[in-house]
């Protein structure tokens, strides 16, 4: 028996993940689906049973707690057992962040085949998920499912590999572009990546020329300069707010990042912005005097 929802298209709760379809069935002897392609991605999940999915020349025998994914555009063929013909429940999902998704997961292209271990846990998720993906079902609670049914295929251990995989220069450069306006020091950078400060100092250079310490500032003097042309925020406010705690020290440096003052890069480039765009007349200098 066969179990289906498609969910609502038109109008997604967000772009950057949604649901295309859901469902279950309980497969014939034999039941054979393909070749063919999607347009989106698809996950199934073996509930009992087994069966063959065929995908680029290679063939993979499934069974209870396995799962195979389906990305767009790629061909693949699945073929239910003749003597155990799987049930398997199933999830079709798009959206900019899905990849990613699927990459903090353990799954992918190169991956495609995955376990999980929680069988009844992962069916009563999809059967609430196509519940609330109705037609006038919850959206909030049918995203919550869907991030749940994530959770539940989440590979053991792969966010544990996956943090010692990613360099460290790279996972500090992270978290300063997005705590730097929380007032951090490099001791909590150094301390959210495991190192100490030397250790950090040299891996940072190493990768990016820089020290961390030029790297938080550079961070900062960015958020400060969109405040400043975006906003109505005193020099003051802009300050506490890209992470600077000292109006002298942050005059200073926003100088010396970009040649001016505060107050006067905020008055040049809102007077440059009014101007013609072929103009190529210099603004008057005293407007940079401090």
């Amino acid at each position: 028996m066969k179990k289906n929802l498609k969910a609502d298209r038109e109008a997604p709760l967000s772009n950057s993940l949604y649901l295309y379809q859901c469902g279950e069935e309980q497969c014939v002897p034999g039941h054979n689906f393909g070749p063919a392609v999607r347009d989106h991605y698809l996950i199934h999940c073996i509930l009992s049973g087994k069966g063959m999915f065929y995908k680029e020349g290679r063939t993979y025998g499934l069974s209870a707690g396995n799962g195979f994914l389906i990305v767009p555009n790629e061909k693949t063929t699945y073929t239910a057992d003749w003597e155990e013909p799987w049930n398997y429940c199933w999830v079709g999902f798009h959206g900019k962040e899905a990849k990613h998704i699927l990459e903090i997961c353990g799954i992918g292209i190169g991956e495609p085949i995955f376990s999980f271990s929680d069988i009844f846990a992962l069916h009563s998720c999809v059967q609430n998920l196509m519940q609330y993906s109705a037609v006038g079902g919850n959206v909030f609670r049918s995203m919550e499912m869907l991030y749940r049914f994530f959770a539940l295929i989440c590979q053991d251990g792969y966010q544990k590999r996956q943090t010692s995989w990613m360099n460290i220069a790279e996972r500090a450069a992270d978290y300063m572009e997005k705590n730097h306006s929380y007032g951090i020091e490099i001791l909590d950078v150094a301390r959210y990546v495991g190192l100490d400060r030397s250790q950090l100092f040299r891996c940072f250079k190493k990768e990016y020329r820089m020290s961390p310490q030029e790297y938080l500032i550079r961070c900062r003097i960015t958020h400060a300069k969109q405040l400043l042309l975006q906003t109505d925020l005193s020099v003051s406010e802009v300050m506490y707010s890209s992470g600077f705690n000292d109006l002298p020290n942050f005059s200073r440096q926003f100088k010396k990042a970009t040649g001016y003052s505060p107050a006067a890069y905020r008055k040049y480039k809102l007077v440059a912005d009014q101007s013609s765009s072929n103009s190529s007349e210099s603004f008057n200098s005293s407007i940079f005097r401090s």
